[in-house]
């Protein structure tokens, strides 16, 4: 059949139809409100699921039947759309991209509280209205509905992560987890507003756009009781440590880092310092060697000269220094006139 959200999906894939699937336990019983061409209905009949599908559109509808304990034709804008489900409960209901469709899925979600089990939950997908992309496009003017996506041209609410919240507090409903889809927006459908902005702007706006590459927001709630609180609190300090913890590794794996860049300078420093010493100790021996080859230097002149002495005074008492003596004292006298 062809549909406009008619796709294939992997359900071990994280996709916002994939993860609330894999929300659902095997074998529960469920209500679907607005199955659309049965994305998620198949997953859950593949899990032994008994799946009661609730769809406004007859030949849509038809298709989901063969995977379904049970369908119902019905508008979720109508009051009395749930008058045929009177008296059952489920473990878990399922809007998947569905409210945002609504004029004001108030009074839907408001009814949900009577068709849940005791601790049963409402699992819903919805787009994110504060996605980059979106916010691109209307820093350039623009609020361009397109025929599926997060600005598809059937969607009548738009919520960011807040509204969501607010929504929910509103009809008596208390978020226990909360995960989110991402896409980059380079790839999303409005990427072209955002790849018109320069590279600042971009920047810029990743860093100041909360939840900005969030696509969509993927939640489970359940009906608010103290019990609810509870495992609401549970749920956050259970994420608060394991942030602690990641903090925690972080921080070890920065300290070791530092530790290795540490031990690395001071192996360098040293090497450093002992080249340093060993050049020192290498000019050290040089000055002494040409010490003491100038000692030695000095030794045979002093030798020489020693010789040369001894030489002299043999000389002088030699017979022939006597001999002529009186011709050196001539030769002095006539030197002087």
């Amino acid at each position: 059949m062809k549909h406009r959200y008619a796709h294939e999906i992997d359900p071990n894939g994280g996709s916002a139809a994939a993860v609330l699937a894999r929300m659902v336990e095997p074998g529960q019983r469920v209500l679907e409100l607005g199955t659309g061409p049965g994305t998620v209905t198949r997953i859950l009949h593949s899990k032994g699921c008994k799946v009661t599908g609730v769809e406004m559109d007859p030949e849509t509808l038809a298709t989901c039947e063969p995977f379904c304990e049970r369908t119902l034709q019905a508008n979720l804008e109508d009051p009395q759309w749930s008058a045929p489900l009177a008296g059952e409960t489920y473990d878990v209901i399922i809007c998947a991209d569905v409210l945002e469709h609504l004029r004001d899925p108030r009074p839907l979600l408001a009814q949900l509280h009577g068709f849940l089990k005791p601790g049963g939950s409402v699992l819903m997908s919805l787009p994110n209205a504060s996605h980059l992309t979106v916010v691109a496009s209307l820093l350039g003017g623009r609020f361009p509905y397109q025929k599926n996506g997060l600005l598809d041209n059937t969607h009548l609410k738009f919520y960011g992560r807040e509204d969501l919240d607010a929504l929910l507090r509103e009809c008596g409903l208390l978020w226990q987890s909360w995960h989110t889809v991402q896409v980059d927006p380079a790839q999303a459908e409005l990427k072209a507003y955002w790849n018109q902005l320069d590279q600042v702007t971009q920047d810029f706006l990743k860093t100041k756009c909360v939840d900005g590459e969030v696509y969509q927001h993927v939640v489970c709630a359940q009906p608010v009781t103290d019990q609810a609180h509870f495992q609401k609190l549970e749920t956050e300090r259970n994420a608060m440590i394991k942030a602690h913890e990641a903090q925690v590794l972080e921080l070890k794996a920065a300290a070791a880092a530092q530790q290795s860049t540490w031990l690395l300078e001071k192996q360098s420093i040293l090497a450093q310092n002992e080249a340093q010493m060993n050049g020192l100790l290498a000019r050290e021996q040089n000055i002494q060697a040409t010490l003491d080859w100038t000692e030695a230097q000095l030794q045979n002149h002093k030798q020489s000269l020693q010789e040369l002495h001894a030489q002299i005074d043999a000389l002088k008492q030699s017979t022939s220094w006597r001999i002529t003596a009186p011709l050196r004292k001539l030769l002095n006298l006539f030197s002087d006139s």
